[in-house]
């Protein structure tokens, strides 16, 4: 079974588009008439590396990579798979520098195509750019479309996250668009933070609003937000504590509720790419949970790094949303580097004991 390998979509549209004087070596195409991106790499030893995205669905993160080796002015290629794993259907690319055409490579016995066959025409950095800003509008277009629909097959009591969510969204995008535009090394445990630059350091081409790379990849992260909005808690979730929790971006809670009526809290997250890091693991005594005259569920808890015990400690605030999990944090940046805790969180089921 083909499997879709998963990569950052801004650096696989953008890094390529450089023009190279060999085109098996870089190049950027694009299929306008089935919104089709592909992209061709050197892969060392002769190897070509062959990445095609569908534009279909704006910011689809989802990347089909193959691997050949040139004769001549062709391609033989199939999926790039893990040793000994089956590669599917073999396809030949005819390469030129203005254009890429893909058919299924003759002589297989019922070859599936994984829908590469086709034209694909080189296009210019300034094209490129005018796909990317067309890319990032459309997935804006989807958002709002998104929010509006939420607003409707929310459940009621849910729609507080959903009004809380709205209001953090334009400042959790930019802060996953500046960490994941301008990476830094992951800070060591007990370490200050690293601070968020105000540029990359020392990069080839500093990521603006003004490259193919930076409309690309906001695309991307606004296709991370439609997809929070429109997958619904499953309904197996409880609106009590106990359960798991993902925001839109690689957090995740996990809350235990203990025989006295505490809690167990753990938070983590893995973002940019597994770049950065960050848990935290705290007890909230019974006393520190509480129900409101609405309903409404709070826990208030606080770590202290058990390697770091003069470090001052974070406070954790939780608030129950219906079936969602609202996270704020303070004095936590010691332990999330650049990433972050804090946000919605969707529930799902809770894990089986």
């Amino acid at each position: 079974m083909m499997r879709a390998q998963f990569l950052c979509l801004a650096t696989v549209l953008v890094s390529l588009s450089t023009r190279a004087a060999d085109p098996f070596e870089g190049g950027h195409y694009f299929d306008e008439t089935n919104m089709r991106h592909l992209t061709l790499e050197k892969a060392g030893f002769g190897s070509t590396r062959v990445l095609m995205r569908s534009a279909a669905a704006p910011g689809s993160a989802g990347v089909w990579a193959g691997l050949g080796q040139r004769k001549d002015k062709q391609l033989p290629f199939a999926q790039e798979v893990e040793e000994g794993g089956d590669r599917g259907t073999f396809y030949l690319a005819n390469v030129s520098e203005s254009k890429v055409e893909i058919i299924i490579k003759p002589g297989q016995t019922k070859p599936v195509d994984a829908g590469l066959v086709g034209t694909y025409h080189r296009v210019s950095d300034a094209k490129l750019l005018q796909l990317a800003k067309k890319e990032s509008q459309a997935a804006t277009t989807h958002l709002v479309a998104a929010l509006q629909a939420a607003a409707k097959s929310w459940k009621v009591k849910d729609r507080p996250a959903l009004a809380v969510w709205k209001e953090q969204w334009p400042a959790m995008r930019q802060r996953w668009m500046d960490m994941s535009l301008a990476p830094a090394k992951p800070a060591k445990k007990g370490a200050p933070a690293t601070p968020a630059p105000a540029a990359p350091t020392a990069p080839a081409a500093p990521v603006t609003d003004k490259s193919a790379e930076y409309w690309f990849k906001l695309a991307e992260d606004t296709a991370l937000g439609c997809a929070f909005l429109e997958t619904l808690p499953d309904v197996k979730v409880g609106t009590d504590w106990k359960g798991e929790y993902d925001d839109f971006s690689g957090g995740h809670a996990s809350i235990s509720v203990m025989k006295d009526g505490g809690l167990h809290v753990t938070l983590s997250f893995s973002r940019a790419g597994d770049a950065q890091t960050g848990n935290m693991d705290a007890m909230a005594k019974p006393e520190q949970v509480k129900e409101g005259k609405s309903g409404e569920l709070t826990a208030d808890l606080t770590y202290t790094d058990p390697e770091a015990k003069d470090a001052p400690p974070a406070t954790i605030h939780l608030v129950k949303l219906g079936h969602y999990l609202q996270v704020e944090t303070k004095g936590a940046e010691r332990y999330a580097a650049r990433g972050w805790f804090d946000g919605i969180y969707r529930g799902t089921p809770p894990a089986a004991e």
